[in-house]
């Protein structure tokens, strides 16, 4: 490497991907979007509960990505609501009244929602949450709580065993 931290170009001038820079360029997933006519490729990120569970399996197992997933569902249709596929709530959803104001599904997600958030507890639920649900790095909620980000790593692995628990998921931690 050269001086100031650059890399050093190659003899041929092409300046070659470090390790570095490629663990981080696996969170980056490319998938066609659209139909099967081949529109443009659109970018991906992977979730930070994604990029820990593909890191290292030693620290989230996929019973515990599972367990946190299956949160993230409950919060998007629950919480959330129900969008259509550009991200734009569904018409009635708002509503006050009648059968199309809110679906029994939704209740049901809400429900679920609040019953995990109730078994997990507010400390630990507000740092499940915030990296399942609203997707923030371990890093950032630590420094958010004034914590260290190894504290929170291990809320987070509790929290998700528990949650696995909660959900009756099967497997190891």
């Amino acid at each position: 490497m050269a001086r100031g931290g650059k890399p050093k170009p190659k003899s041929d001038g092409v300046i070659r991907e470090t390790p570095e820079r490629a663990r981080h360029a696996a969170a980056v997933v490319d998938r066609a979007l659209g139909t099967a006519i081949g529109l443009p490729k659109g970018r991906l990120i992977m979730s930070p509960l994604d990029r820990l569970a593909a890191r290292d399996r030693s620290q989230i197992s996929r019973r515990m990505q599972s367990a946190g997933q299956r949160l993230r569902e409950h919060f998007d249709l629950g919480v959330m609501g129900a969008r259509d596929s550009q991200g734009e709530e569904m018409l009635g959803i708002k509503a006050g009244f009648g059968p199309a104001s809110i679906t029994d599904t939704t209740i049901d997600a809400l429900t679920a929602y609040k019953a995990a958030l109730r078994c997990l507890g507010p400390y630990v639920g507000s740092v499940v949450v915030a990296v399942c649900c609203y997707e923030k790095d371990v890093q950032r909620v630590a420094e958010e709580q004034g914590r260290n980000r190894d504290k929170v790593m291990g809320v987070l692995e509790d929290g998700l065993k528990t949650l696995a628990d909660h959900y009756h998921m099967t497997g190891r931690d």
